[in-house]
């Protein structure tokens, strides 16, 4: 276990979808699937390069504003680009000008990325692993195959998992090679259960197939008391569970910065709230283009949602997009949201005990 920084601040940014005009740019070679796949990138591409013009360069900077002397590095939770290129150089080359949009500001601070499912969409598999390795050997000080990784920050453990191609034996000896952390931070793009949101069928493990698994690695992350650092939703939510003996909190991030985001607005505050969306919403889910998840139908989606609904204690969703600072010390863990390119916070979400 490393020692020393007890005390300290990560930045945090949630999707960014990375994009840019002329849609040749990056998406030359891609092409379109059907009718559907073409109106739905033709609407991703446009609200991309529309936030990108502006809104999220601002955004941006307010982020590296707010950061502080003890801010550890700067941690985007997935979905840093649009994807879409259908070409390895291509896409490696978007995620790069990502990561210099991203850390424009930050100086040399380092950038820990968890893999979303934008960053591989368009067969960026190889691109992805290629673009991670490097990031994170500064935080491991190893070599690591794929994009999914863990690291001590003085008494608390990071692990970093690629939720598209889920590895449940390596996630596991992750998390075992990190027993003993003050905090474990599970960081992934994916929330860590069922949703209610329009997917909530997009969470670790969420195959039929791997029902087990993730049942198993659930209770494996309340037993530690874990705090789960997501994205992908669009929102920002807190989910916590109580269970046993143990408790998971649940925090998700959002940088999609679009003109209904510019003031928050709730969308739930109580447990009770949670499925009220997919109750409202009866319409039967798809497979998603991405391929992640099988076809769920809606007793399904519902069935999902029940599974998670003991012992879960709070529950508080916002549509609302900004950048966000972790603050970590033996009083316990916190974040602090800052709407859109607000320079104070807006709210201070406590996810671990503070004094």
């Amino acid at each position: 276990m490393a020692s020393g920084c007890r005390e300290y601040t990560v930045s945090i940014l949630g999707d960014t979808h990375f994009d840019a005009s002329p849609t040749e740019l990056y998406h030359g070679k891609w092409v379109p699937r059907g009718p559907k796949d073409l109106r739905d990138r033709k609407y991703e591409f446009a609200r991309n390069s529309d936030m990108w013009a502006d809104r999220l360069p601002r955004l941006i900077a307010a982020a590296a504003k707010t950061r502080r002397d003890d801010t550890a590095f700067l941690l985007h939770v997935g979905d840093l680009i649009q994807g879409d290129c259908t070409d390895y150089g291509i896409q490696l080359k978007m995620l790069r000008d990502a990561q210099a949009a991203c850390i424009r500001g930050f100086g040399d601070l380092p950038f820990v990325v968890a893999c979303g499912n934008h960053d591989i969409r368009g067969g960026g598999e190889r691109a992805v692993d290629d673009f991670v390795r490097p990031l994170a050997r500064r935080m491991t000080g190893r070599t690591i195959d794929g994009a999914s990784f863990s690291f001590w920050h003085g008494p608390d453990a990071f692990v970093i998992v690629d939720f598209m191609r889920p590895d449940a034996a390596l996630i596991n000896r992750m998390l075992d090679e990190t027993e003993g952390a003050r905090y474990t931070f599970f960081v992934l793009h994916s929330p860590i259960a069922a949703s209610d949101t329009w997917g909530p069928y997009w969470f670790l493990l969420g195959k039929p197939c791997d029902t087990e698994a993730r049942r198993a690695l659930f209770a494996r992350l309340v037993a530690r008391n874990a705090i789960v650092l997501c994205g992908h939703l669009h929102v920002t939510q807190i989910r916590r569970w109580r269970r046993d003996g143990g408790e998971l909190v649940e925090f998700c991030s959002n940088s999609v910065w679009r003109p209904q985001e510019d003031k928050p607005s709730e969308l739930a505050t109580t447990p009770a709230q949670f499925g009220e969306y997919a109750r409202a919403h009866p319409t039967p889910m798809h497979e998603d283009h991405d391929g992640c998840l099988q076809t769920r139908t809606q007793e399904e989606i519902l069935a999902l949602q029940d599974e998670y609904r003991p012992g879960l204690v709070e529950y508080r969703k916002y549509r609302a997009a900004g950048h966000y600072l972790l603050r970590v010390s033996d009083g316990g863990v916190a974040v602090d949201f800052y709407a859109c390119d607000s320079l104070s916070p807006t709210e201070t979400f406590k996810l671990k005990f503070m004094v």
